[in-house]
């Protein structure tokens, strides 16, 4: 008898659905709800700022001299470990009603499983305990369960039994989470490990998250090595050195050795062993460099500042890759990698350089710390480099820190003609979040470094605009008042600046100006700096979408002259038997006679202009073909069209000349024009919104 499992299919689609709507429901609340401690799956936090705040606290407790514990644990099967009636508790203490917490019951009690034995599954049996990995529920379920965990430690902390890392008389931090990823610290001692341990068991008992000590590690930082492997056996757990692994990005160590990137280098060299180049066509392999080959390295290069030699070795491997070398190969290069790193305003394919990516990527946490000033990892930079960050100050050059490498590179791309910091100011609401003497909201200075003499008379250092404007007077919350002679002219300067400032009733918020919406983009930052320090090319590269992408890159390779023609290959100093065109022996063989003074190829021109019925013009270049082309009368979408028809005539140009050189039996020229036509028809119908036939 065959079973029928619609119902139970059925009841599964409905529960996907029921999850994935309080998933939704459950997301708009945990930002209020859990502590800034916790980074996972809440809006505004990433996951690298909790290994940012470590190499900070790290970096920090070196320099201080600090004795200091990191203590990073792990849990014996987190997910399927987590008991029921401990996640209802917990959803009743955070407020959560009657109703919400039998729904969240029900769909864990929903969950069934068997076992095979011997291949054949056993019969269906009901869970006890755990969250089913995959859920969408359960990810947020799990964050709920370790909050109780952070009430727990604080109070542990906030009585004076754990002892945390003291950055400054505001700042204390003892733990950081990432989901089931947790770090302890605070000061090295006995009592602090203890404490730690016994806390963590309690947790066990209550929720059934059982720490896995035999893959806990412990460090210390400034403390004997003997102290740390006695502290280790005791625990049972493992010893961590720096450098280390947390959350995929490498933490303690000194990212400006080229030794430390080399675990980069070989992934990205790892991963183009599984890609079959000789496979690939160009615009294949021009896709993948995009989308894959440029993103391998994007997490280390969120936080740490690549050494130039290092992004020489990647974009060498990128370029190799490109043309379809291999990685050890020599052959001679065609293409100009800076032509293909350009953007296409630029004449080039706007893969963009990979120092580029690396600076945009460094100069977000710089936005980040103006326009999220109240996130945890911002008032760690606050405590330790100040309330401004040294955002504007002079960076030691021995100094070592993730911010003040952010910082020094930043400066660096002044010095180059490249002010990022130009670039962001405070668009002004009601001024109730602008800094008056401290933030940039006007004229794209800080008001407190233009007139410093008036900032030594303001009484409130932090007042913000919106309280500044709304007292009776500019002078009202001075000292005194100013005494003439430069302070006077200051007062009078700074009086007629924001005499025309008119605030509205909305909230202050930083303004990217490289974006038409305000918000600040990796990309556009990239594009600054790749314009500024790569090479410019006479037009923008054109770009037509109905013909494919390496017939568009085949296409850029005739303008610029990137291709081996017999001419290119002598001018190299490589001995060929003759530099004349092989298909009419009428020239020599240059990109120019080839795809414009050849006789084959203006035979094959007059006939597609008669096929489109447009009129020819002897053409000596790819300049003049272009205006050619502009000055023609039809439509945008037919000129697009009727381009696209030359590209693929160059493509199959090219094609056609090599199989003339190196096949045994030369092509026909007389099917030439019907395989342009063909493969143009097939190629702009499949690119083409609208549909249309071969009679068309």
């Amino acid at each position: 008898m065959v079973k029928d499992f619609r119902p139970i299919s059925l009841i599964r689609s409905l529960y996907k659905i029921i999850a994935k709507i309080l998933a939704n429901r459950l997301v708009g609340v945990l930002g209020d709800i859990v502590n800034e401690v916790q980074s996972a799956f809440i809006a505004e936090r990433q996951i690298l700022d909790g290994p940012f705040i470590l190499n900070e606290i790290l970096q920090w407790s070196k320099t201080k001299k600090k004795q200091s514990l990191i203590f990073k644990v792990n849990f014996e099967k987190a997910y399927d470990s987590v008991r029921w009636d401990f996640l209802d508790d917990i959803l009743k203490k955070f407020g959560f009603g009657e109703k919400w917490c039998k729904w969240i019951q029900s769909c864990l009690r929903s969950s069934r499983g068997s076992i095979l034995i011997n291949g054949s599954p056993t019969e269906e049996f009901q869970f006890y305990k755990g969250l089913k990995q995959g859920d969408p529920l359960s990810p947020f379920l799990f964050i709920l369960i370790m909050e109780s965990l952070h009430l727990s430690f604080q109070r542990v902390v906030d009585n004076g039994m754990f002892n945390g890392i003291k950055l400054s008389s505001s700042l204390s931090i003892s733990h950081l989470f990432y989901a089931d990823d947790a770090v302890f610290m605070g000061q090295w001692c006995d009592g602090n490990i203890s404490t730690l341990i016994h806390v963590l068991e309690c947790f066990y008992r209550a929720s059934g998250l059982r720490i896995n000590m035999s893959k806990s590690k412990i460090l210390g930082v400034n403390v004997d090595s003997d102290k740390v492997k006695g502290a280790a056996s005791k625990l049972g757990c493992l010893i961590l050195k720096t450098p280390f692994t947390y959350l995929g990005s490498k933490v303690g160590g000194s990212m400006s050795r080229v030794h430390a990137w080399n675990e980069v280098i070989d992934r990205v060299k790892n991963r183009l062993s599984k890609w079959k180049m000789k496979t690939l066509s160009i615009g294949g392999r021009l896709t993948l460099l995009k989308s894959v080959l440029g993103s391998i390295p994007i997490f280390h290069m969120s936080i740490y500042r690549a050494p130039l030699s290092v992004l020489r070795t990647l974009e060498s491997i990128r370029s190799k890759f490109f043309k379809g070398h291999d990685i050890n190969s020599n052959k001679a290069s065609w293409v100009n990698w800076k032509k293909v790193l350009a953007s296409k305003e630029k004449g080039g394919l706007g893969v963009s350089s990979l120092f580029a990516l690396n600076r945009g990527l460094m100069f977000k946490w710089i936005w980040r710390f103006y326009t999220q000033n109240t996130l945890l990892w911002v008032r760690v930079v606050k405590a330790i480099h100040g309330d401004d960050g040294n955002v504007g100050g002079h960076v030691k050059s021995g100094a070592k820190s993730c911010w003040l490498d952010i910082v020094r590179e930043t400066h660096a791309l002044k010095t180059k003609g490249i002010n990022l910091l130009d670039c962001m100011h405070v668009k002004l609401g009601n001024g109730d979040k602008t800094i008056f003497w401290e933030d940039i909201w006007i004229d794209g200075k800080t008001l407190k470094n233009r007139f410093p003499r008036i900032y030594s008379l303001e009484s409130c250092k932090l007042i913000t605009v919106g309280a500044k404007l709304a007292q009776p007077s500019l002078e009202y919350s001075f000292r005194r008042n100013p005494r003439g002679g430069v302070e006077q002219d200051q007062f009078n300067e700074l009086s007629a600046l924001v005499h025309d400032v008119s605030l509205i009733p909305m909230s202050d918020r930083w303004k990217w100006d490289l974006e038409s919406s305000g918000d600040f983009s990796v990309a556009s930052v990239r594009k600054i700096i790749d314009d500024k320090s790569l090479s410019d090319v006479d037009s923008k590269t054109r770009w037509i979408k109905y013909a494919p992408i390496k017939v568009n890159v085949h296409a850029l390779k005739v303008k610029t002259d990137s291709l081996p023609t017999r001419f290119n290959v002598s001018r190299r100093g490589i001995d060929i038997d003759s530099i004349m065109c092989v298909i009419c022996d009428n020239g020599v063989e240059t990109s120019r006679h080839l795809f414009s003074y050849c006789c084959m190829v203006r035979q094959i021109v007059r006939k597609i202009t008669r096929w489109w019925d447009v009129p020819y013009v002897e053409v000596e270049s790819y300049e003049d073909w272009y205006n050619w082309l502009v000055n023609l009368r039809i439509s945008s979408m037919h000129k697009q069209m009727f381009e696209g028809v030359f590209y693929v005539m160059w493509w199959h140009l090219w094609s056609f000349r090599n199989k003339f050189i190196f096949d045994s039996k030369p092509p026909s020229q007389a099917l030439f024009f019907d395989d342009v036509v063909s493969m143009s028809f097939h190629w702009c119908r499949y690119r083409c919104y609208v549909s249309f036939s071969w009679y068309d």
